[in-house]
């Protein structure tokens, strides 16, 4: 009896529960509905002047362009993110030759009555009243309330990948892709918020570079590349490289690229003809076998019945009448 009491008391004190924190009581307010994204490359476009009736978040992964919010011009670039709420005037351009922009129109209150509408807002339409019915009502709460226009934080690749991740559930049309969409909408927000907070702290001073590698991985990713010459670009060390890129993207830089990998091979997937194989050795994999060991171990299904399965639960770029274009 003494050696069981002994065991117990010794054994080490449970993590503590998740108490009060700032930000916790967005819980209460916030139920995000993803009505309509996409991520396809487009040549130069612009859209112009309007308002929309939800929330709109785009992210510039390739290509640069210009975007106006509420009065305020912004240079578009890679890296570069855009949070623009309900009601706000708005320009935005891609110059030549091309822009690559996943972006995602989100209703972060989903009202069951209210927020399955869908047509398209063009560019010129700023005068809503015909539908202001349909507005997504205020999000006064401070922290929601605060974002508006280019949002300068070190998390916005991390964004980025994730509006990516919404784009192929959208097209794929999985069961409960519409409950995912929302769950990583809801990721994406307190990621930016996460993001913005430590914007300012000394001890993030080289996220910029951070953000810059990690936005050359997703563009190379299918290209041999040592994590010696990663580390180079951020003037560390391989070992402090790897520990500040795992702080900031909660990952290695093998698995990060792993993951660049795999969605550009679900895109692939989903968007052309290849095969298996011939995707496997675009995205950079050695092998079919390798390939397919990452992609199951990540999606829980082979290559193959990922392609097989799926419809679109919501409107996805390319659809006849586009919510936007």
């Amino acid at each position: 009896m003494k050696s069981k009491l002994r065991s117990i008391r010794h054994r080490p004190a449970a993590l503590p529960m998740p108490g009060i924190e700032p930000g916790i009581e967005l819980l209460e307010l916030i139920h995000p509905y993803v009505r309509h994204c996409g991520d396809a490359r487009r040549p130069a476009w612009k859209i112009g002047p309007r308002k929309l009736l939800d929330y709109l978040v785009v992210y510039i992964e390739e290509g640069i362009g210009q975007f106006e919010v509420d009065g305020t011009q912004y240079p578009a670039g890679p890296g570069d993110l855009f949070w623009i709420p309900p009601g706000t005037l708005h320009v935005m351009e891609g110059f030549t030759p091309s822009m690559s922009c996943p972006y995602a129109h989100v209703d972060l209150v989903y009202r069951p009555a209210i927020s399955h509408w869908d047509f398209s807002i063009p560019g010129g339409m700023v005068d809503l009243a015909d539908v202001e019915s349909l507005m997504h009502p205020p999000v006064t709460h401070p922290l929601i309330a605060g974002l508006k226009g280019k949002i300068v934080s070190h998390t916005n690749v991390l964004v980025g990948e994730l509006l990516h991740t919404i784009c192929v559930e959208a097209m794929q049309g999985h069961r409960f892709a519409t409950l995912r969409m929302s769950g990583l909408m809801l990721e994406i927000l307190a990621i930016i918020l996460r993001g913005t907070r430590q914007a300012t702290d000394r001890r993030w001073s080289r996220l910029g570079l951070l953000e810059q590698t990690a936005l050359w991985m997703a563009r190379h990713y299918a290209e041999p590349i040592l994590m010696a010459d990663l580390a180079a670009r951020c003037s560390l060390s391989p070992s402090h490289f790897r520990e500040m890129f795992g702080q900031v993207f909660g990952c290695s830089p093998r698995t990060y690229l792993r993951r660049m990998r795999l969605r550009a091979a679900r895109s692939l997937m989903i968007s052309s003809g290849l095969s298996i194989s011939e995707i496997a050795d675009q995205v950079g994999f050695e092998t079919v076998y390798s390939f397919s060991k990452a992609f199951r171990a990540v999606e829980g299904l082979s290559p193959s019945a990922f392609r097989r399965c799926g419809y679109s639960p919501i409107h996805v770029e390319g659809r006849s009448a586009p919510y936007a274009r």
